[in-house]
């Protein structure tokens, strides 16, 4: 995926119909320019993700919080590096690490708004 997300198509939005697309809201500044607070994103669970992709996860130490990352690297042991787009306001993978393929719920597809 480029730097910048596509606008929801058709297709995706069908997608969302059917069951194989979550909807989720933005919250916070660390994903701009690419994704402001309010924006809404498809997510793809099923995702094969690569770098550059912006996916949704878990906060690796509090699962309650899910964040919107990039993937800045994908390590040999499978595990990821996400980067916030803009990181002065981000809390990423310079702070807690790397993360598990597990902690990923999926692949930002499109935005909504």
């Amino acid at each position: 995926m480029s730097d910048t997300i596509i606008k929801s198509t058709w297709r995706e939005r069908a997608l969302y119909l059917i069951g194989r697309r979550k909807v989720f809201l933005v919250e916070g500044d660390s994903m701009l320019p690419s994704l402001a607070p309010g924006d809404k994103v498809l997510v793809d669970p099923r995702g094969y993700i690569t770098v550059g992709d912006v996916v949704l996860a878990e906060h690796p130490y509090r699962s309650d919080i899910k964040i919107i990352k990039r993937v800045a690297d994908v390590a040999d042991n499978g595990r990821l590096t996400l980067s916030g787009d803009n990181p002065t306001e981000s809390t990423d993978s310079r702070t807690f690490g790397t993360v598990s393929l597990e902690s990923i719920i999926g692949k930002v597809t499109s935005k909504l708004k």
